[in-house]
């Protein structure tokens, strides 16, 4: 099977494991302490994967399309509306530690998180890339980061800046019984019941399985091993055939399917800036945290009761 051509930028390095890897991301980004509290103490209703999950997955599709195929006009709007809601997310007296939505550093780490998923996608599937197009890549990457208020000169510089930070973190991550709560119900889909209900549940007893064990695949070692997640040989004798089918829909042509896909967003981006709609909706923020039951639909309320 043809390997693609060496990339040079992002979007490159879009294939179809992006497709399945999403969650092993947010489990890397959430693994820093500040982070993952801040996500599972969030009151940010309009912003919860958990309340919305397909306007979180629009979201997040366009802040990555916009970092990969935008303008820095477009970069700059989204960079305010982003400031905007992670002002809504700070931590409080009770919190376990200390947060703040806007903080450079975490979000340096988020950015860095962000890269990987791009390169990562790309190795999984056609081996790792020489030192030249991983200073490129790195070089390509710098608005992931400044796109969530990191300054330029803060993003490392090429590959051995980027690995000597990534290797830098690793020991300050940690991920409590809470997060820990929260991603394996991401893994295996199960927070689409508190969404959709019933549909919700279906679609997890369905797909959750598969999904759970490609989130688990496509997690280094180090991160599973902070989930307290096993790997067998069984297991990656699976993943392989799942990488299998993933190829042969790259060479398919699912690559340039995931390319437009990145377009649409961000065409309906700048179709939302110039009617004047919110690029991320209205904001709306609940009392009580989302996994406590905050910012639920009232049916979905009464059916968790029943």
């Amino acid at each position: 099977m043809r390997t693609p051509r060496t990339p040079t930028r992002l979007a490159d390095t879009f294939t179809t494991v992006g497709t399945t890897s999403s969650v092993a991301n947010i489990v890397m980004q959430l693994s820093l302490p500040p982070v993952g509290e801040g996500v599972s103490e969030s009151r940010v209703v309009s912003g919860s994967p958990r309340r919305r999950p397909v306007k979180r997955a629009r979201t997040t599709a366009t802040y990555l399309a916009l970092a990969t195929l935008g303008t820095e006009d477009d970069r700059a709007v989204m960079r305010e509306a982003i400031a905007e809601v992670h002002r809504a997310v700070h931590s409080t007296p009770e919190s376990p530690v200390r947060y703040s939505g806007n903080a450079a550093d975490l979000q340096l780490w988020v950015a860095a998180c962000l890269f990987r998923f791009f390169l990562d996608q790309f190795t999984t599937l056609y081996g790792p890339l020489d030192r030249a197009a991983l200073d490129q890549l790195v070089a390509n990457a710098a608005p992931l980061a400044t796109g969530l208020n990191v300054k330029p000169a803060d993003w490392p510089q090429d590959w051995p800046a980027f690995e000597t930070y990534w290797d830098s973190m690793l020991p300050r991550l940690a991920i409590s019984q809470e997060v820990r709560r929260d991603f394996e119900s991401l893994a295996d889909l199960s927070f689409l019941a508190e969404a959709w209900g019933g549909p919700g549940r279906l679609l997890s007893a369905v797909f959750g399985p598969t999904y759970h064990l490609m989130t688990r695949g496509n997690l280094p070692s180090h991160f599973r091993d902070l989930m307290r997640w096993s790997w067998t040989d069984a297991d990656q004798r699976r993943f392989e055939r799942v990488l299998w089918l993933q190829r042969w829909a790259d060479r398919l042509g699912n690559r340039s399917v995931i390319r437009l896909f990145y377009r649409l967003h961000v065409w309906d981006f700048r179709l939302r800036r110039r009617l004047g709609i919110p690029v991320l909706g209205r904001l709306r923020l609940s009392e009580a945290m989302i996994r406590d039951g905050g910012g639920q639909r009232r049916w979905l309320r009464r059916s968790a009761r029943g």
